[in-house]
């Protein structure tokens, strides 16, 4: 029986990778970092196809579920979606150029379960998309985050096993239709050949937090303290690990190589601390801003709250990009003329308040009018009344 002591085995053979993807090649140990000699990949993955056999009854719901996720995960979800984007952030994180054969489709994350009573339930990541670069394919998941996951290792570990075992279903189903013959070395037990192959899965986590990610980032990070145990018991404890990309920390010389507008609404969301730079990055960039596609407003306002603006957008159909676009300078501009109005009004109403409470103090100084009556006028009590009269000079 052959032994397999990562992931990286059972998918594929590294030396299969083409030798340009040198980048690819340097990433796969990295985003495929389940290791574990004491239960091994092909142990884990043999008992979720038997699990999904039986409906993966053995899987409990977990805390986390998208029912319960809010606004801002649906927004960032629908934004991320689209290839530039994520085309942009994955230049980010390789530190180069994607190849001139990129290209991502998204397939959708959903995979059904059952929870320990047999309930239907579901999984979804945030994005699932068939990728392709140096000549190789290969699944990239992304996951979303604005505030800090303490279970995130196992999240996304659980995730992985469960498309895992979805790839393998497949492979076992298409084994059975071809009516494939197994040889000495094949599993026909579970209907696996030596050749068979899955598709890896890369994974992205965008942290969209102001704050710095606390949490953990790897499966150790949640684990009790072992380090007083020799090492190699250690190294029987499988891990897995996280990796990050803080969206609002991106630098802004990398920001300004991105090719999608990822960049400006990165930049939007390191400027709120200051209305005036809001203000500025706005107007400095108003080529894009003019025509703002409403997924990205969605994101802007999930994250810093941009409630005066929102009301104050309209949107109109574009159909070259397929999607929604607001005037933002626009309705910058409107804010910025109603706050100048309404200030002027505010003014002159003061002014009339004040020019009134002159009058009335006079009236009441020369003895034409009591105090009582003034006060009436003003509509002021009369202790107030005689307080701001006395602030006014008058005995």
């Amino acid at each position: 029986m052959t032994e397999y002591h990562s992931y990286s085995d059972i998918l594929f053979n590294k030396q299969d990778i083409p030798s340009a993807a040198k980048s690819l090649r340097d990433c796969i140990s990295d985003l495929l970092s389940f290791q574990s000699p004491l239960l091994t990949p092909s142990i884990i993955i043999m008992r979720q196809g038997e699990l999904s056999t039986r409906h993966r009854r053995d899987f409990c719901m977990p805390p986390w579920g998208k029912e319960n996720m809010g606004a801002p995960n649906n927004a960032l979800k629908a934004y991320m979606s689209r290839p530039d984007r994520i085309r942009s952030v994955l230049e980010y994180y390789l530190g180069e150029k994607l190849p001139a054969d990129w290209a991502c489709e998204e397939t959708g994350g959903f995979v059904p379960v059952r929870d320990a009573s047999g309930k239907l339930s579901f999984r979804e990541r945030d994005f699932l998309g068939k990728a392709r670069a140096w000549g190789f394919q290969f699944l990239l998941g992304l996951e979303n985050q604005e505030t800090v996951n303490l279970t995130y290792p196992w999240r996304v570990m659980e995730m992985d096993c469960l498309t895992y075992g979805r790839n393998i279903d497949r492979i076992q189903e298409r084994n059975t239709t071809d009516k494939v013959h197994y040889g000495s070395g094949d599993d026909f037990k579970y209907r696996y050949k030596r050749e068979d192959r899955l598709e890896p899965v890369f994974n992205l986590m965008l942290y969209w937090g102001r704050k710095q990610w606390t949490g953990p980032l790897c499966l150790k990070d949640m684990s009790a303290d072992i380090s007083a145990l020799p090492e190699k018991l250690q190294d029987l404890a499988g891990d897995y690990r996280v990796h990050l990309v803080s969206m609002r920390n991106i630098p802004e010389k990398d920001l300004q190589k991105m090719d999608s507008d990822l960049k400006y609404v990165l930049g939007i969301l390191n400027r709120t601390a200051s209305a005036k730079q809001y203000r500025k990055y706005i107007q400095d960039n108003r080529a894009y801003f003019s025509r703002i596609p409403r997924s990205a407003v969605d994101v802007i306002d999930s994250c810093t709250n941009i409630k005066k603006f929102r009301d104050c957008l309209q949107y109109q159909w574009n159909q070259d990009s397929r999607e929604e676009e607001a005037d933002m300078c626009k309705a910058l501009d409107d804010i910025e003329k109603y706050a100048m109005k309404k200030g002027r009004k505010q003014g002159q109403k003061h002014g009339e308040r004040s020019g009134t409470l002159k009058t009335l103090f006079s009236l009441v100084n020369d003895g034409l009018v009591k105090p009582a009556e003034a006060a009436r006028r003003a509509k002021l009590p009369e202790a107030e009344f005689c307080r701001e009269m006395k602030k006014a000079g008058y005995s």
